[in-house]
């Protein structure tokens, strides 16, 4: 028998996906055509938006059937609320300075761009990323942790984002469409570990929405990271770094409750 929980994952699932692969599908059929090539301004720029945020709106119109989670206001308050500031932002801070700094000490960066377009496009970027948390971390993985727990969660998550980002691979001037998809897929691994686990703090989507629009911006306008060994070491730190926070948490938690 499928439980709620399941339910209400597939639900989810369903409409993420479907949203997501008709809008960037539109936008595939446009690349084909030669009228897009993202960024490019124009009407495939707004479906690229709708399917990056597909799994905000899924949850969105999941929770209207929810009494006590319907509206825009519960929406935006939950979405962008932060429970322990101080603890969540030093983690975030943590978690982009594992991602980016081992990189750095390996020698595998090179710097493309300004800070301060970094800075400028960071707030952009919610829109180009940012707000798929509310979807696969906000939503999705606490169900799945509380059936396989934290690492096989991340892990199954992980799994289905790495699927979801497909479409990109077909659009011309996303890095998916000229880089590798496999390092992608390896990349996007670090990442889930990190925003889960900044999830896991205090259960606030919003620390893994800065983590991804930051890191989004980071690498669209500052720098470029080879796929070498500061890559892979640093994506695993991302996944060691995560579990220790996993742990730590579940303890204190189990110690609050004793």
């Amino acid at each position: 028998m499928v439980s709620s929980e399941s339910k209400r994952s597939i639900r989810y699932l369903i409409l993420a996906f479907v949203i997501t692969y008709l809008f960037w599908g539109l936008d595939i059929v446009l690349s084909c055509l030669g009228l897009y090539v993202h960024p490019s301004y124009n009407i495939g720029i707004v479906f690229y938006m709708i399917a990056a945020g597909s799994p905000a709106i899924a949850v969105y119109t999941l929770w209207q059937k929810e009494s006590d989670k319907k509206g825009l206001r519960y929406f935006l308050k939950t979405v962008f609320g932060l429970k322990k500031p101080a603890l969540e932002l030093s983690l975030l801070l943590a978690f982009l300075v594992v991602r980016f700094g081992i990189p750095m000490l390996f020698g595998d960066v090179t710097f493309t761009g300004a800070w301060w377009l970094v800075l400028v496009f960071s707030p952009v970027m919610l829109f180009f990323g940012g707000f798929e948390e509310v979807g696969w971390r906000g939503f999705l993985q606490p169900g799945l942790e509380k059936r396989f727990g934290f690492v096989v969660a991340t892990l199954i998550n992980c799994a289905i984002w790495i699927v979801w980002h497909i479409p990109l691979c077909f659009i011309k001037g996303t890095y998916q469409y000229s880089g590798s998809y496999l390092w992608f897929a390896i990349s996007l691994l670090g990442s889930a570990f990190s925003a889960a686990a900044l999830h896991k703090v205090k259960g606030s989507i919003m620390p893994c929405i800065l983590f991804h629009a930051i890191g989004n911006s980071v690498v669209s306008y500052g720098l470029s990271i080879s796929n070498g060994t500061g890559a892979v070491v640093s994506y695993i730190a991302q996944i060691v770094f995560a579990i220790v926070v996993a742990i730590l948490i579940k303890k204190n938690n189990a110690a609050q409750n004793s």
